[in-house]
């Protein structure tokens, strides 16, 4: 479960609502049979948030809106952005949906390559964090 210094009212629906995010990465991922870039924009908070009102709103229901619509404790916000951004990229890694593939050398048909960024592929789909490392 997701756990902030920000006092949330909604933590459970947050919770969620990135855990659903995630299920649908992976269901897309293993469909398409993509590897993710941990480090680019395949996973990336920042755009799930965008892309999602859901999770706006849930984010949003935590603090208090002036009479324009913006959120009053900016500072507080930007906070919390950061402790999901951490997060999202942990229930990726730990959701057992994906094998995780961490930066550094991998042997791969007989030859020693490196990879230069974390990748996440859909669980048993892939042996190395190469596109031609797919198992068949």
């Amino acid at each position: 479960m997701f756990q902030s210094k920000i006092e949330l009212n909604n933590t459970g629906k947050i919770d969620a609502i990135l855990k659903g995010i995630v299920l649908k990465t992976y269901e897309e991922s293993l469909e398409e049979k993509l590897l993710l870039c941990m480090e680019c924009g395949d996973v990336d908070f920042y755009i799930a948030y965008s892309n999602n009102e859901e999770l706006q709103d849930a984010i949003n229901e935590n603090f208090e809106i002036d009479e324009c619509g913006e959120i009053v404790n900016i500072d507080e916000h930007q906070e919390l952005m950061d402790d999901l951004y951490d997060y999202f990229l942990i229930i990726h890694k730990e959701s057992d949906l994906f094998d995780f593939f961490p930066a550094g050398p991998y042997t791969h048909g007989g030859e020693i390559r490196e990879s230069d960024t974390d990748m996440l592929a859909p669980r048993g789909l892939y042996s190395a964090p190469f596109e031609d490392a797919i198992k068949e």
